[in-house]
């Protein structure tokens, strides 16, 4: 992509990268970067001065090329629920489904569990539910490709955790790529699968990614599931711990951890009040800490100094957990 756009003397973006179409992609910087701006570039919303915007194979802006909004198959969650509040919340998602000939959406919501709110009308619904709503109308009509545009902004701290568990099963249900512009650290750790910065209208180059363990639901408990690292031996207790029931026995899910979540030390911390503590290898040192866990690589934030081959424990005062049912596909 490649987007110029100038606003007076107040403000100008100046773009020039390239996004795998492939899980979330998480845009962060400070309000008034551009965030909100490139995506509606992106979407055909704002004509740019330059533009060169591809999606795959397809050239939707370019010289002498324009495909309109309604043509690229965008899916656009907003600030806000921005739902039609004449229309029910069945209604409102038949919406999005109808324009593109789309007549099974039961997965999106189940994903969303959206199925006691079908016949509420929108004036009625909590915010949360609302986001809920507006998600699954984006997914309903089976985009290529999912613009989110802090689609938690206004809400509480508890609803946005409350959310989070169901963005992450609604995008990996739909396996489509997405575009997610955020501040908060939280929903990266729990949704991001990279993470670009985009500052002053200007890009400021991939953030080291997310903290991320795969993990296997072992077992259920009414609202709650016991999970396991893979390939954590059985008697690793500090491998396990409970999440919000968001998947069933035998499916995956990412544990996100954000960095100040995560204790790393030389010796076991023994007995704590982390959610997991696990040994790890070393395997990269210098510019960063590269460790291996039952198997697992995962890329840490600088501390040390540690020897190549040599152990600490990682301790998780904290995850933030997402569904993991297989990646979106590049060919969308």
């Amino acid at each position: 992509m490649r987007v110029a756009l100038r606003r007076g003397d107040r403000f100008a973006l100046d773009v020039d990268g390239k996004v795998p179409l492939q899980g979330i992609t998480a845009i962060v910087g400070p309000s008034g970067g551009g965030k909100t701006t490139l995506l509606r570039a992106l979407a055909g919303l704002e004509r740019p001065d330059m533009a060169d915007v591809r999606f795959g194979g397809t050239v939707w802006e370019g010289p002498g090329v324009f495909v309109p909004p309604e043509l690229r198959r965008i899916g656009f969650v907003f600030q806000g629920a921005s739902l039609f509040p004449h229309l029910s919340v069945s209604e409102n998602i038949r919406y999005g489904a109808k324009r593109r000939g789309v007549t099974k959406y039961g997965a999106i919501l189940d994903a969303l569990a959206l199925g006691p709110l079908m016949e509420r009308r929108v004036d009625g619904l909590s915010g949360g539910e609302a986001r809920r709503v507006a998600l699954g109308r984006a997914l309903a009509s089976n985009p290529a490709v999912l613009f989110l545009d802090e689609p938690l902004s206004g809400l509480d701290q508890a609803r946005k955790e409350d959310l989070l568990p169901y963005i992450g099963r609604a995008v990996a249900e739909a396996r489509v790529p997405a575009i997610y512009v955020t501040h908060s650290r939280a929903e990266v750790a729990a949704l991001a699968d990279r993470v670009l910065g985009l500052d002053h209208g200007q890009l400021t180059g991939w953030k080291t990614p997310p903290i991320r363990f795969l993990a296997r639901v072992i077992e259920t408990t009414g609202d709650s599931v016991r999970v396991a690292l893979l390939g954590a031996p059985d008697d690793a207790l500090g491998a396990r711990t409970v999440i919000p029931r968001l998947a069933e026995p035998g499916e995956l899910v990412g544990l996100g951890v954000r960095s100040e979540s995560l204790i790393v030390s030389t010796v076991s911390p023994g007995r704590s009040d982390a959610v997991l503590s696990v040994p790890a290898t070393v395997v990269e040192a210098e510019g960063g800490l590269v460790v291996d866990v039952y198997g697992q690589r995962l890329a840490l934030p600088p501390s040390g100094p540690h020897a190549i081959g040599g152990e600490v424990w990682l301790s998780v005062r904290e995850v933030s957990p997402r569904p993991e049912l297989g990646d979106s596909a590049e060919n969308r």
